[in-house]
């Protein structure tokens, strides 16, 4: 898989096999594929310059303090996004201010158009504009200036989860990796 998407690249030896094996499971389990999840990664690279997802941030909480995160995003997370662009009331607000009788006694094509466009469209472009788009995690060890890719995690998983995991899964790859945080 490491040579299909990134050859013998320096970044593909600074990437865990257990990522690739995420990578493996999450395209055949949910369709996420794996250039969705290396944009991602490719933003921490080039300096986070251009957000499309989250800036990466560091874990604070034990056992993943000194760990970092990446959002990456998959068409599958839209609609998590838009919920969050509503936050508590947006949507009923954009339903009482487009199908307000005031402006039409009958819901026309253009209140439908407009409903749709501020529901689905206005929320994902503020928080893509915002660097604010969400989906699940990358997860990442920062060593002598260098960024190690080591697993994907979940909101759901919790964090000695995906501490166990990282523990089991990728110190073959990186044997000092416990010394990197913690």
């Amino acid at each position: 898989m490491k040579r299909r998407y990134l050859g013998a690249t320096e970044l593909a030896t600074r990437m865990s096999e257990m990522i690739w094996f995420d990578m493996l499971v999450h395209e055949t389990k949910f369709g996420i594929t794996p250039f969705e999840v290396l944009a991602a990664i490719r933003e921490v690279e080039a300096g986070e310059t251009q957000l499309r997802t989250k800036k990466a941030s560091e874990f604070t909480r034990p056992p993943l303090k000194g760990l970092w995160h990446k959002h990456y995003f998959s068409a599958r997370f839209l609609a998590h996004n838009i919920l969050l662009g509503w936050g508590a009331t947006g949507l009923k607000q954009i339903i009482e201010q487009e199908m307000n009788p005031a402006k039409s006694p009958t819901v026309n094509h253009e209140m439908i158009e407009a409903m749709a466009t501020r529901a689905v469209a206005e929320p994902i472009e503020r928080r893509f504009n915002a660097g604010k788009i969400t989906g699940e995690w990358v997860v990442f060890a920062k060593n002598n200036g260098e960024n190690y890719y080591l697993c994907m995690g979940t909101h759901e998983m919790g964090d000695q989860m995906i501490y166990d995991n990282i523990m089991t899964g990728c110190r073959h790859d990186f044997p000092d990796l416990q010394s990197w945080f913690g």
